[in-house]
Order: C-alpha cells, then structure tokens, then sequence
C-alpha cells in the first residue's frame, strides 16, 4: 500500500505489539486511553504510543476517531504530507480485547478529503 505510518487504536495494547513483533519498515501508532498501556508500548520496536483520554475521543464515531488519528499522526511527524497514507486498525465495538476487526487505508488530509463511506 505503501502507507507512511501504521496506526492502532488499543486498549491493551496487542494489536501493535503484534505489528511491532514483524519490525515493518512504517511506525506504528498506538493510540490507547490508557496510560498504563502507553506505558508499556514505549518498549516494543517501532511503537509511538499516544495517550488519548476518552473524553477526547468518541468512540462511537470511528469517523471521528480516524480523524483524531490524523491529527495525531500529523503532530508526531509520522506523516508529513496531506497525501501520505495511513492504515489504521481499530477493534469495534472498542474496547473489546482482541478484537482487531477493523482496517482502513486514508490519507492523512483528514476527513474533507475522505470518501464518504469511511
């Protein structure tokens, strides 16, 4: 795909310790609630966790939370340009442990630039 970043939205963290076990070439960023979970994922290979309060994400919207992802991808400097790539895996309904059954590839514009069916 050529993506410039991986992003994981986590709970516990599992989804980007397993993504961190292949050493892809991309960042991975890990995007909890949790800053116990943070904590840990500081140590996995390639891994920048961020510390996202769930009052500053709505995790009823996934719309909204790849939104938060391209701004937190943009603040970190995993993504630099409006054309770059980003795969983005998330569980839904979130906060359910293992279930990582979500994948999108977006831009890194944000929504404006989105397919409506995102």
């Amino acid at each position: 795909v050529n993506a410039k970043c991986i992003a994981s939205f986590t709970n516990g963290g599992e989804t980007a310790r397993k993504a961190s076990m292949k050493r892809p070439e991309q960042p991975i960023c890990a995007i909890s609630p949790l800053k116990e979970t943070c904590r840990h994922l500081a140590m996995s290979w390639g891994v920048y966790p961020e510390y996202c309060p769930t009052e500053n994400l709505d995790t009823d919207n996934f719309r909204d939370m790849l939104r938060t992802c391209c701004e937190i991808t943009l603040r970190k400097g995993l993504v630099s340009d409006d054309k770059d790539l980003i795969v983005v895996t998330a569980g839904f309904p979130f906060g359910t442990p293992g279930a990582a059954n979500i994948i999108r590839v977006i831009p890194a514009a944000g929504p404006s630039y989105w397919d409506e069916t995102l």
